[in-house]
């Protein structure tokens, strides 16, 4: 009997050390832990409900929920502000566990560049990018220039004599700077606040160029205007007849990913699920089709090398920058 009572105390107090010791039995602390995520995954966007950013965040968010690939769903949260700065800090504030991340792209990186703010990527963890869209360069239909060299070789006869449409200081204003370089010609700049503005420059005739995302571009084309050259590194299936500046000669792209991002030093477990599950989503036949009919790139890059690439991309234009004394007018108080 004492032999039979020796022996259960014995099991008992292995199986108390067990519980207090890493990797033995199963109550080590690996199991202990919960699995992420644990609650709702907060995705905060910086800007309003209806634009890409957020479109792609919803899509994914719903293909994740209805595949069943993660344990708890994706909340989106619009938090429009300081070019998308009050979300990204928002993200910097927050528990490095997973559980909210941000959706950007590279405007993070062309304010950084114009010392708009000093967000810089290398105060996040990145995830990966999810699939990406690039800009064209238009003009009226009506323009004499069917081809981009038709366009460049006017100006290099007749310098300054075209006006783009751009805001000073952003993806407009730098990709034609970059392209202005390369090729050899210059324009003129007349003040445009968005998209609508471009259009609205263009066809009135106060502006002779403009630059459009291409699901952009596609949408306003009825109304009379079109494309010469496209900014992406390969040319997509929604246009598929317009040219890459590489193709034509000039090394300019402007990929603008979906990048997913979360604070510095983010659990290393949690990263890696939510790269696995938003690569699955990015490659899965439904977003990739809609990634296709929306001219948009779709593609996954794992977090280091999209942190690598965009450190790149920030190299280059804080060159373009300080090359060209590029700075952003302060508003009148």
């Amino acid at each position: 009997m004492m032999i039979f009572r020796k022996t259960i105390l014995m099991a008992a107090g292995f199986a108390a050390a067990a519980a207090f010791t890493p990797g033995v039995g199963i109550f080590s602390a690996g199991d202990v832990q919960a699995e992420f995520p644990t609650k709702p995954i907060k995705i905060y966007v910086g800007f309003k409900p209806g634009g890409r950013t957020d479109l792609v965040a919803r899509l994914v968010a719903k293909h994740i929920k209805e595949k069943n690939l993660l344990s708890q769903p994706l909340i989106i949260v619009n938090q429009p502000g300081a070019a998308a700065a009050k979300a990204a800090r928002s993200v910097l504030k927050s528990k490095p566990d997973g559980h909210s991340i941000l959706h950007w792209h590279h405007s993070m990186l062309i304010s950084n560049a114009m010392s708009v703010n000093k967000l810089h990527p290398e105060q996040f963890t990145s995830i990966g990018y999810l699939g990406g869209g690039s800009p064209v360069w238009t003009v009226r239909t009506a323009a004499p220039f069917n081809t981009l060299k038709d366009l460049v070789d006017h100006l290099k006869a007749k310098p300054k004599s075209l006006t783009e449409a751009v805001p000073i200081g952003t993806i407009p204003h730098l990709i034609g700077v970059q392209l202005a370089s390369a090729a050899g010609f210059k324009t003129r700049y007349v003040g445009a606040s968005g998209g609508a503005d471009r259009l609205a420059k263009v066809l009135g005739k106060h502006a002779d160029i403009a630059l459009f995302s291409a699901a952009g571009y596609l949408k306003m084309k009825p109304n009379g205007i079109k494309a010469l050259v496209f900014f992406g590194p390969n040319r997509v299936k929604s246009i598929p007849d317009i040219p890459t500046a590489r193709e034509l000669g000039y090394d300019v792209t402007w990929a603008n990913p979906n990048w997913w991002l979360g604070p510095k030093n983010m659990d290393k477990a949690a990263t890696a699920k939510l790269a696995s599950v938003l690569k699955q989503a990015m490659l899965s036949k439904e977003l990739t089709g809609w990634f296709n009919s929306h001219a948009l790139d779709p593609y996954w890059t794992d977090g280091d090398a999209a942190m690598k690439d965009s450190l790149k991309v920030l190299a280059n234009l804080q060159k373009v920058v300080k090359d060209n004394n590029i700075t952003k007018k302060k508003k009148k108080k």
